[in-house]
């Protein structure tokens, strides 16, 4: 089974429905079902490489494809629903799984930060032990630093969004085995100056962007740590005039929450509006087709 290119969860730290929460938007996902269902975010980039493994990642795994073959994990940040030392554990537990570590990247305060492993530091004394046996592995990465990662050119840059370290998240741009760049910008508000640097005629052809707050009012322009519909529609028109985006690249919304709006009603309208490329709503199972 051809795993690349999947939206495993488009959801965010709440998921939709939140368990908890008896909301409009989350009685209507439990009515509705299907597309309105969002678990934690995860993206499978191929067999061997994913961004991100959340608290939902075995409910992921079982229903989008399993993660025997997985090898390397691109990390966002380490806000909990992002980053799962469960995961890590759930591993461990495995009667047959590959030799190898599965490696886990992080940028510059997550990795020092995760690099300790003592029973009173950020890593507990049972994700040590996974480090020192080969179950896992850190590695570190450098913003704005390409790395060839799993025949994949990665380069990490910085978003408008702070982890549970107060780093910044990472956002990745990802030179595929066929030629087509991806990028990934989760979880991050307004751009950041040196990101539209970066990303100054990149070309993107597939354009993964958050919009977790969907159609909610009242956030500003440039809101800080997560974009709107309204901030995405600004900041898409932005990079189209900078090179980032054209008519050919498409772009896909992901990381929605349940505060304002369900599937549909943003849905309908991000129809309504005149993008300056083709746009999908991502739901879970999405798979974008090469």
């Amino acid at each position: 089974m051809n795993h690349a290119l999947t939206f495993y969860g488009t959801g965010a730290a709440e998921s939709i429905p939140n368990p908890f929460c008896s909301c409009r938007v989350c009685q209507n996902a439990r009515e509705m079902g299907g597309r309105e269902i969002r678990r934690r975010s995860m993206f499978r980039v191929s067999e061997e490489l994913c961004i991100d493994l959340g608290p939902d990642t075995v409910s992921q795994a079982a229903r989008f494809g399993d993660l025997t073959r997985l090898r390397h994990v691109l990390v966002t940040h380490t806000h909990l629903d992002h980053f799962s030392y469960g995961v890590m554990e759930v591993r461990q537990m495995a009667y047959e799984r590959g030799e190898w570590p599965l490696r886990y990247y992080l940028t510059d305060k997550a990795f020092e930060a995760v690099s300790c492993f003592s029973s009173d530091s950020f890593i507990a004394e049972e994700t040590g032990k996974l480090l020192q046996s080969g179950i896992i592995e850190f590695c570190r990465l450098q913003f704005g630093k390409t790395e060839n990662i799993s025949g994949m050119a990665v380069t990490p840059l910085r978003g408008n969004h702070s982890g549970q370290l107060q780093e910044n998240s990472a956002n990745y741009l990802i030179k595929l085995p066929d030629g087509k760049t991806l990028y990934y910008g989760l979880d991050t508000g307004w751009y950041l100056e040196e990101t539209l640097q970066a990303l100054r005629g990149a070309q993107v052809d597939y354009f993964i962007s958050e919009c977790t707050f969907g159609l909610t009012p009242g956030r500003g322009e440039h809101p800080q740590g997560h974009l709107d519909a309204f901030s995405c529609e600004r900041l898409f028109r932005l990079l189209a005039g900078q090179g980032t985006i054209t008519e050919q690249t498409h772009v896909y919304l992901t990381h929605i929450n349940h505060y304002t709006s369900t599937g549909e009603e943003l849905e309908s309208w991000l129809r309504g509006r005149n993008f300056p490329c083709p746009l999908t709503l991502a739901y879970d199972g999405l798979q974008i087709e090469g």
